[in-house]
Protein backbone atom coordinates (compact mmCIF):
# COMPACT_ATOMS: atom_id res chain seq x y z
CA UNK A 1 0.00 0.00 0.00
CA UNK A 2 2.94 2.33 0.57
CA UNK A 3 3.61 2.60 -3.16
CA UNK A 4 0.64 4.95 -3.16
CA UNK A 5 1.72 6.91 -0.09
CA UNK A 6 0.90 10.57 -0.90
CA UNK A 7 4.41 11.99 -0.53
CA UNK A 8 3.21 15.55 -1.13
CA UNK A 9 1.37 15.36 2.19
CA UNK A 10 4.54 14.76 4.22
CA UNK A 11 5.59 18.41 4.23
CA UNK A 12 2.09 19.36 5.37
CA UNK A 13 2.22 16.75 8.13
CA UNK A 14 5.66 17.99 9.25
CA UNK A 15 4.40 21.57 9.54
CA UNK A 16 1.28 20.54 11.45
CA UNK A 17 3.32 18.32 13.77
CA UNK A 18 5.80 21.10 14.54
CA UNK A 19 3.15 23.73 15.19
CA UNK A 20 0.55 21.41 16.77
CA UNK A 21 -1.86 23.61 14.86
CA UNK A 22 -3.52 23.22 11.47
CA UNK A 23 -4.02 26.98 11.19
CA UNK A 24 -0.32 27.72 11.71
CA UNK A 25 0.61 24.96 9.28
CA UNK A 26 -1.66 26.47 6.64
CA UNK A 27 -0.03 29.89 7.17
CA UNK A 28 3.47 28.44 6.81
CA UNK A 29 2.58 26.53 3.64
CA UNK A 30 0.32 29.23 2.19
CA UNK A 31 -2.59 26.77 1.99
CA UNK A 32 -6.17 27.00 3.17
CA UNK A 33 -7.15 25.28 6.41
CA UNK A 34 -9.39 22.90 4.48
CA UNK A 35 -6.54 21.95 2.12
CA UNK A 36 -4.31 21.11 5.10
CA UNK A 37 -7.07 19.03 6.71
CA UNK A 38 -7.71 17.21 3.43
CA UNK A 39 -4.02 16.32 2.97
CA UNK A 40 -3.71 15.03 6.53
CA UNK A 41 -6.82 12.86 6.12
CA UNK A 42 -5.34 11.39 2.91
CA UNK A 43 -2.12 10.58 4.76
CA UNK A 44 -3.93 8.96 7.69
CA UNK A 45 -6.05 6.88 5.31
CA UNK A 46 -2.95 5.71 3.44
CA UNK A 47 -1.21 4.74 6.70
CA UNK A 48 -4.29 3.31 8.37
CA UNK A 49 -3.61 5.12 11.66
CA UNK A 50 -4.66 8.35 13.32
CA UNK A 51 -1.78 10.82 13.47
CA UNK A 52 -3.58 13.62 15.33
CA UNK A 53 -6.22 13.98 17.98
CA UNK A 54 -8.11 17.04 19.12
CA UNK A 55 -6.60 18.98 22.03
CA UNK A 56 -8.56 22.04 23.08
CA UNK A 57 -8.68 24.41 20.13
CA UNK A 58 -5.74 22.75 18.45
CA UNK A 59 -4.47 19.27 17.73
CA UNK A 60 -1.94 16.97 19.35
CA UNK A 61 0.04 14.09 17.94
CA UNK A 62 -1.00 10.57 18.83
CA UNK A 63 1.67 8.06 19.85
CA UNK A 64 1.83 6.88 16.25
CA UNK A 65 1.96 10.50 15.10
CA UNK A 66 4.96 11.25 17.31
CA UNK A 67 6.87 8.27 15.93
CA UNK A 68 6.03 9.22 12.35
CA UNK A 69 6.84 12.91 12.95
CA UNK A 70 10.39 12.10 14.05
CA UNK A 71 10.96 9.99 10.95
CA UNK A 72 9.45 12.54 8.56
CA UNK A 73 11.38 15.46 10.09
CA UNK A 74 14.67 13.56 9.79
CA UNK A 75 13.94 12.56 6.19
CA UNK A 76 12.98 16.08 5.11
CA UNK A 77 16.07 17.49 6.83
CA UNK A 78 18.27 14.98 5.02
CA UNK A 79 16.67 15.78 1.66
CA UNK A 80 17.10 19.53 2.21
CA UNK A 81 20.72 19.09 3.29
CA UNK A 82 21.53 16.94 0.26
CA UNK A 83 19.85 19.41 -2.11
CA UNK A 84 21.80 22.27 -0.53
CA UNK A 85 25.05 20.33 -0.82
CA UNK A 86 24.43 19.49 -4.48
CA UNK A 87 23.81 23.15 -5.25
CA UNK A 88 26.95 24.17 -3.36
CA UNK A 89 29.06 21.48 -5.00
CA UNK A 90 28.22 22.85 -8.42
CA UNK A 91 29.51 26.31 -7.57
CA UNK A 92 32.86 27.79 -6.64
CA UNK A 93 32.64 31.21 -5.09
CA UNK A 94 30.95 33.09 -2.32
CA UNK A 95 31.98 33.12 1.31
CA UNK A 96 34.11 30.51 3.07
CA UNK A 97 34.16 30.88 6.86
CA UNK A 98 37.16 29.48 8.73
CA UNK A 99 37.12 29.25 12.53
CA UNK A 100 40.37 28.98 14.48
CA UNK A 101 42.03 30.19 17.69
CA UNK A 102 43.94 33.50 17.68
CA UNK A 103 47.33 31.76 17.91
CA UNK A 104 46.79 29.90 14.62
CA UNK A 105 45.14 32.86 12.91
CA UNK A 106 47.90 35.35 13.71
CA UNK A 107 50.95 33.09 13.56
CA UNK A 108 50.16 30.86 10.58
CA UNK A 109 46.96 31.68 8.72
CA UNK A 110 47.73 35.40 8.45
CA UNK A 111 51.09 34.56 6.86
CA UNK A 112 49.71 32.11 4.31
CA UNK A 113 46.06 32.63 3.42
CA UNK A 114 46.72 35.37 0.86
CA UNK A 115 48.14 32.67 -1.43
CA UNK A 116 44.82 30.79 -1.33
CA UNK A 117 42.87 34.00 -1.97
CA UNK A 118 45.09 34.80 -4.97
CA UNK A 119 44.53 31.33 -6.42
CA UNK A 120 40.75 31.46 -5.85
CA UNK A 121 39.60 35.07 -6.24
CA UNK A 122 35.92 34.04 -6.46
CA UNK A 123 36.03 32.74 -2.87
CA UNK A 124 35.60 35.34 -0.15
CA UNK A 125 37.34 34.09 2.99
CA UNK A 126 36.16 35.06 6.45
CA UNK A 127 38.22 34.21 9.55
CA UNK A 128 36.33 33.83 12.82
CA UNK A 129 38.29 33.69 16.06
CA UNK A 130 37.27 31.45 18.94
CA UNK A 131 38.90 30.03 22.04
CA UNK A 132 40.64 26.83 21.00
CA UNK A 133 38.23 24.57 22.89
CA UNK A 134 35.23 26.25 21.24
CA UNK A 135 36.30 26.32 17.59
CA UNK A 136 34.18 23.23 17.03
CA UNK A 137 31.13 25.12 18.31
CA UNK A 138 31.24 28.11 15.91
CA UNK A 139 27.80 27.63 14.30
CA UNK A 140 28.24 29.12 10.83
CA UNK A 141 31.82 28.03 10.13
CA UNK A 142 32.45 25.96 7.02
CA UNK A 143 35.46 24.40 8.72
CA UNK A 144 37.61 24.83 11.80
CA UNK A 145 41.28 24.49 12.69
CA UNK A 146 41.81 23.40 16.26
CA UNK A 147 44.52 22.06 18.54
CA UNK A 148 43.43 18.87 20.24
CA UNK A 149 43.33 15.10 20.35
CA UNK A 150 41.38 14.59 17.12
CA UNK A 151 38.24 13.32 18.83
CA UNK A 152 35.19 15.37 17.87
CA UNK A 153 31.98 13.32 17.72
CA UNK A 154 29.86 13.85 14.61
CA UNK A 155 32.66 15.78 12.87
CA UNK A 156 35.03 14.83 10.07
CA UNK A 157 38.61 15.69 11.01
CA UNK A 158 42.13 15.02 9.82
CA UNK A 159 45.53 15.73 11.33
CA UNK A 160 47.57 18.61 9.95
CA UNK A 161 50.60 17.95 12.12
CA UNK A 162 51.78 16.62 15.43
CA UNK A 163 53.37 19.43 17.41
CA UNK A 164 56.93 19.47 18.73
CA UNK A 165 57.78 22.45 20.93
CA UNK A 166 61.06 23.98 22.07
CA UNK A 167 62.16 27.23 23.74
CA UNK A 168 62.32 30.41 21.68
CA UNK A 169 63.33 33.91 22.70
CA UNK A 170 64.40 37.24 21.27
CA UNK A 171 68.08 38.13 20.73
CA UNK A 172 67.24 41.10 22.97
CA UNK A 173 67.04 38.71 25.89
CA UNK A 174 70.62 37.54 25.31
CA UNK A 175 71.85 41.12 25.34
CA UNK A 176 69.87 41.86 28.47
CA UNK A 177 71.23 38.77 30.23
CA UNK A 178 74.76 39.49 29.01
CA UNK A 179 75.27 35.96 27.66
CA UNK A 180 73.71 33.28 25.49
CA UNK A 181 71.69 30.46 27.03
CA UNK A 182 73.61 27.19 26.80
CA UNK A 183 71.94 25.06 29.48
CA UNK A 184 68.43 25.02 30.98
CA UNK A 185 69.59 26.45 34.31
CA UNK A 186 70.47 29.69 32.45
CA UNK A 187 66.72 30.30 32.28
CA UNK A 188 66.30 30.59 36.06
CA UNK A 189 66.82 34.35 35.90
CA UNK A 190 64.44 35.03 33.00
CA UNK A 191 60.67 34.92 32.68
CA UNK A 192 59.13 31.66 31.48
CA UNK A 193 56.06 32.40 29.37
CA UNK A 194 53.11 30.01 29.67
CA UNK A 195 49.79 29.29 28.07
CA UNK A 196 49.09 26.45 30.51
CA UNK A 197 49.74 25.95 34.23
CA UNK A 198 53.43 25.24 33.71
CA UNK A 199 53.08 21.57 32.76
CA UNK A 200 54.83 21.94 29.39
CA UNK A 201 57.83 23.78 30.83
CA UNK A 202 58.04 21.16 33.56
CA UNK A 203 58.11 18.39 30.94
CA UNK A 204 60.67 20.16 28.75
CA UNK A 205 63.02 20.80 31.67
CA UNK A 206 62.69 17.17 32.80
CA UNK A 207 63.52 15.99 29.27
CA UNK A 208 66.70 18.09 29.53
CA UNK A 209 67.57 16.46 32.85
CA UNK A 210 66.42 19.30 35.10
CA UNK A 211 63.71 18.21 37.55
CA UNK A 212 63.80 21.33 39.71
CA UNK A 213 60.96 23.28 38.06
CA UNK A 214 60.17 24.91 41.41
CA UNK A 215 63.55 26.68 41.31
CA UNK A 216 62.35 28.65 38.26
CA UNK A 217 60.50 31.43 40.00
CA UNK A 218 59.77 33.95 37.24
CA UNK A 219 56.60 33.17 35.30
CA UNK A 220 54.08 35.01 33.15
CA UNK A 221 50.82 33.26 32.22
CA UNK A 222 48.85 34.12 29.06
CA UNK A 223 45.34 33.14 28.02
CA UNK A 224 46.43 32.56 24.41
CA UNK A 225 49.74 31.34 23.03
CA UNK A 226 49.86 34.16 20.47
CA UNK A 227 50.26 36.63 23.35
CA UNK A 228 53.12 34.60 24.81
CA UNK A 229 54.84 34.44 21.41
CA UNK A 230 54.53 38.21 20.94
CA UNK A 231 55.94 38.80 24.42
CA UNK A 232 58.89 36.55 23.62
CA UNK A 233 59.54 38.46 20.39
CA UNK A 234 59.62 41.69 22.42
CA UNK A 235 62.26 40.24 24.74
CA UNK A 236 59.97 39.71 27.74
CA UNK A 237 60.86 36.05 28.26
CA UNK A 238 61.17 32.57 26.79
CA UNK A 239 58.26 30.63 25.29
CA UNK A 240 57.78 26.99 24.31
CA UNK A 241 56.49 27.04 20.74
CA UNK A 242 56.40 24.94 17.58
CA UNK A 243 58.16 25.75 14.33
CA UNK A 244 54.76 26.16 12.65
CA UNK A 245 53.73 29.08 14.85
CA UNK A 246 57.16 30.71 15.09
CA UNK A 247 58.66 30.20 11.62
CA UNK A 248 58.07 33.73 10.32
CA UNK A 249 59.44 35.33 13.49
CA UNK A 250 62.53 33.12 13.38
CA UNK A 251 63.03 33.93 9.68
CA UNK A 252 62.81 37.66 10.47
CA UNK A 253 65.36 37.34 13.28
CA UNK A 254 62.85 38.29 15.97
CA UNK A 255 63.06 34.88 17.65
CA UNK A 256 65.82 32.30 17.88
CA UNK A 257 66.16 28.80 19.27
CA UNK A 258 68.70 28.63 22.12
CA UNK A 259 68.23 24.86 22.64
CA UNK A 260 67.85 21.96 20.22
CA UNK A 261 65.81 19.73 22.53
CA UNK A 262 62.09 19.37 21.78
CA UNK A 263 59.12 17.62 23.36
CA UNK A 264 55.82 16.59 21.80
CA UNK A 265 52.89 18.73 22.84
CA UNK A 266 49.84 16.95 24.22
CA UNK A 267 47.91 17.18 20.97
CA UNK A 268 48.14 18.25 17.35
CA UNK A 269 46.65 20.68 14.85
CA UNK A 270 43.54 19.32 13.14
CA UNK A 271 41.14 20.62 10.53
CA UNK A 272 37.52 19.62 11.04
CA UNK A 273 34.04 20.19 9.64
CA UNK A 274 30.59 18.66 9.33
CA UNK A 275 30.54 15.70 6.95
CA UNK A 276 28.05 17.28 4.57
CA UNK A 277 30.19 20.41 4.16
CA UNK A 278 32.86 18.25 2.52
CA UNK A 279 30.55 18.16 -0.50
CA UNK A 280 31.01 21.90 -1.04
CA UNK A 281 33.54 22.92 -3.66
CA UNK A 282 34.82 25.86 -1.60
CA UNK A 283 35.49 23.63 1.40
CA UNK A 284 37.28 20.97 -0.64
CA UNK A 285 39.45 23.52 -2.42
CA UNK A 286 40.55 25.03 0.88
CA UNK A 287 41.21 21.60 2.40
CA UNK A 288 43.36 20.56 -0.57
CA UNK A 289 45.34 23.79 -0.26
CA UNK A 290 45.70 23.64 3.54
CA UNK A 291 46.79 20.01 3.69
CA UNK A 292 49.28 20.54 0.85
CA UNK A 293 50.88 23.29 2.95
CA UNK A 294 51.47 20.69 5.64
CA UNK A 295 52.76 18.12 3.16
CA UNK A 296 49.60 16.02 3.17
CA UNK A 297 46.91 15.00 0.70
CA UNK A 298 43.18 15.20 1.26
CA UNK A 299 41.42 11.86 1.63
CA UNK A 300 37.66 12.23 1.53
CA UNK A 301 35.14 9.74 2.92
CA UNK A 302 33.89 7.51 0.12
CA UNK A 303 30.40 8.98 0.45
CA UNK A 304 31.56 12.40 -0.73
CA UNK A 305 34.38 11.52 -3.11
CA UNK A 306 33.80 12.78 -6.63
CA UNK A 307 35.53 11.68 -9.79
CA UNK A 308 38.44 13.94 -10.61
CA UNK A 309 38.22 15.75 -7.28
CA UNK A 310 41.37 17.75 -6.68
CA UNK A 311 42.77 21.19 -6.12
CA UNK A 312 41.86 23.59 -8.88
Amino acid sequence: MFRNLPLATLRTFDAAARHQSLAKASQELNLTDSAVSHQLRRLEEALGVNLFEKAGRGVALTDAGRVFARSVAAALHDIARTAHSLADAAQVGGRLTIACPPMFASKWLAKNIAAFCDDHPAIECQIKLADNDHVVDVPDADLGIQFGSGSWPAKWSTLLETVAIAPACSPLLFRRAGHAFTRPSDLRDVILLHQDDGAEWRRWLAAEGDHAFESYRRHLYCSDLSIAIDLAAEGAGVVLVSDTLSASLVADGLLLRPFAGTILATGGWYVLCDDYKLERSNTRLFLHWLLARFGKALTLPSAVETEGDGEA
